[in-house]
């Protein structure tokens, strides 16, 4: 069975970006990590892609992991199965996975990294746009390869995207709380403002009007997007005095778990009096008490479709651009109850 970087990575208790890095001897890896990698390398068998005899230099692809601040792209299990799911089909198509990260908080000389990247031709650049503002995107405008960005639509702007169906996420998940009774919804989403999770808020204000409910700025609760910075938000705001709505929609899993747990040290037990729905359908979904209803997302398969969009597609379209957003699913579990007709 041919070892991949993320078997390493799980032996070594790191991240596979990590792991492509110590092992392609590029920076940001200690040595001490770097001798601890490919010791393990070594003894568990790994065998790097080498391009074909013949094959040109440009044979690999770059992931570039962009971040702003970080609290959104970290090692979760989330990313790690999209960067498995990338690295796994450039195997299948001969080639070899590069990973770069850029840190714009932490790296001053992140512009001229980025020059140096989009100077360079390989066979492309998935750029992580998790994080991406528009300005930043505009840092890659003039790559020299095929470029593709994940996990972030860019829908005004001319680039290649393959991403989930943030809005549809949101209105799924709002209609699903309207059909078990529910009235009173609230969102729950990041302080921190980023695409994603602003089409989710999209969808779940337009599934509230389509049932001539109301937005208001008491249905959206803002919290940071990390399970403990959730927790300690959404505890300061149940201690201001805020009251919560009967249901909400969570936009990631991570957000909604760390809620739950200030909703149950305040009082509030999920679903008898406040029912939730998340998203991504993370393996914390079911670790938690009651299990979490969620929105599912296809993230190997995105991984996947990107790579091929990015090494099949992009070379062919000149004067358009393409956007993909892959489907999702709700996922019901145990913590959305059904409201009788006087208790909506």
């Amino acid at each position: 069975m041919k070892i991949r970087v993320r078997d390493i990575a799980i032996k070594a208790g790191v991240s596979p970006a990590t792991v492509s890095n110590a092992l392609n001897g590029r920076p940001g890896v200690s040595k001490e990590n770097t001798r601890q990698i490919l010791k393990l390398a070594e003894e568990m068998g790994y065998v790097a892609n080498k391009p074909a005899k013949g094959a040109p230099e440009r044979n690999y692809v770059r992931l570039v992991m962009f971040k702003r601040h970080g609290l959104v792209v970290m090692d979760t299990q989330f990313f790690m199965e999209l960067v498995e799911s990338i690295e796994r089909e450039c195997q299948a198509q001969g080639h070899e996975l590069m990973i770069t990260h850029i840190h714009i908080a932490q790296d001053p000389d992140y512009k001229e990294r980025i020059r140096a990247i989009c100077a360079e031709e390989c066979a492309g650049i998935l750029l992580l746009g998790t994080e991406m503002y528009t300005e930043d995107l505009e840092l890659f405008a003039h790559s020299a390869s095929p470029l593709v960005a994940l996990d972030n639509l860019f829908r005004h702007e001319q680039v290649h995207a393959v991403v989930m169906n943030n809005y549809d996420a949101g209105y799924q998940a709002t209609n699903a709380l309207y059909a078990a009774g529910h009235r009173s919804i609230g969102n729950i989403t990041s302080q921190v403002e980023f695409s994603n999770m602003r089409y989710r808020r999209k969808g779940y204000e337009a599934a509230l009007r389509e049932h001539g409910l109301t937005v208001t700025d008491e249905s959206i609760w803002r919290v940071t997007p990390t399970l403990d910075g959730a927790y300690r938000d959404m505890r300061a705001l149940l201690d201001s005095g805020r009251k919560p709505q009967t249901a909400f929609f969570a936009g990631n899993d991570i957000m909604a778990v760390g809620c739950m747990r200030a909703l149950a040290e305040r009082g509030y037990s999920v679903p008898t009096d406040v029912s939730l729905i998340g998203m991504d359908d993370t393996s914390i979904c079911q670790f938690c008490t009651p299990p979490l209803s969620t929105i599912r997302v296809f993230r190997q398969e995105m991984g996947s479709t990107a790579v091929r969009t990015l090494l099949g597609l992009v070379s062919k379209l000149h004067y358009c651009t393409l956007k993909t957003e892959l489907s999702v699913t709700l996922v019901e579990r145990g913590s959305v109850a059904a409201l009788a007709g006087d208790a909506r």
